[in-house]
This record gives structure tokens, C-alpha cells and sequence, in this order.
């Protein structure tokens, strides 16, 4: 996985691809995004505590709906190598490492994470910038539901 600087531009991909069971929704987004959460072992990042509810709330908006699937797989990077960190604790539920969350943070603006983030919270005491923080607790999955605000109507939907 790529590092990038929590609050900077997101630039991993020009397009966005949100999951909507069987079908997706293929487009170049109209807002901006910006990074929260693509954290490296070999840079260093804020920790401390975060809100009691945040860790559920920010599970709740993992995968609803997953955006920009990737393959293969990303372990975490300080984690030991055999440590199963990439599973969802839910049961039934996707890994967390191949793709991606969005989070409305205000008009024309959306955080953008990877699903990896609940564990760097929940096991390495990652503290999100307080923005994103607010912005989870706010949480709406609408965003991504036609019609919507976020997803041109030139959007291309695929089925497979």
C-alpha cells in the first residue's frame, strides 16, 4: 500500500469505483478527496486516544460501500508477517485490505481511506485528524445512493 500524508490530496486513482453488490458505479469524481490513514512503518504518525464510539462507528463505515477494490492484498506493516490483521472482525465479512472507504467530510470534499484504517486505530492506537473524526460520527451511506450529490449522473454501471 502507498503511504500519503494524512489531510493531502488524494492522487492513488482518478477514478473512483463504488461497490453496490453485483453492480458498480465507475466515474471521475467532482470533488475533492483527501487522504486519511495510508500510514507506512517507515513514517511516523499521530497517536493517542480517539472518542469511545469511534472505533464501532468507524467499523459500521467499513465497507458500506466498499470503494475501489483492488487486487491482491495489503498486510499491515507493523503487524508480525503471520498476524491475521487483514480480516474483518465481522463475521461473513470482506478482508480489509484491498480496498478503499470515502467519507463525506463537508461540500465537494471526501475523506478517503483504506479499509485498514479500523485496525491502525484499533491496534496501533492511529489517531485520525479530528476532521475525519467528526466526519465518521456524521456518517451517512446515502452519499452513494443514485441520485446523489457525489455520483455524476455520467457515471458508468457495470453488472457482473
Amino acid at each position: 500500500m502507498a503511504y500519503f500524508a494524512d489531510l493531502t490530496p488524494y492522487t492513488y486513482s482518478d477514478h473512483e469505483t463504488v461497490g453496490h453488490g453485483r453492480r458498480d458505479l465507475r466515474y471521475r469524481p467532482r470533488y475533492e478527496r483527501l487522504n486519511v490513514g495510508w500510514l507506512d512503518a517507515s513514517q511516523p504518525f499521530d497517536r493517542g486516544p480517539v472518542p469511545d464510539w469511534f472505533a464501532g462507528a468507524l467499523l459500521d463505515v467499513i465497507g458500506h460501500p466498499p470503494v475501489n477494490k483492488y487486487r491482491g492484498l495489503h498486510g499491515c506493516e507493523f503487524c508480525p508477517p503471520d498476524a491475521n490483521t487483514i480480516a474483518d472482525p465481522r463475521p461473513g465479512r470482506d478482508w480489509l485490505a484491498y480496498y478503499e472507504i470515502r467519507v463525506p467530510a463537508r461540500p465537494d470534499v471526501m475523506f478517503a481511506a483504506p479499509a485498514l484504517v479500523w485496525h491502525y486505530v484499533t491496534a496501533h492506537d492511529y489517531r485520525p485528524p479530528v476532521e475525519f473524526v467528526e466526519a465518521v460520527r456524521r456518517y451517512d451511506a446515502g452519499w452513494a445512493t443514485e441520485p446523489s450529490p457525489w455520483i455524476p449522473p455520467d457515471a458508468q454501471r457495470s453488472v457482473w
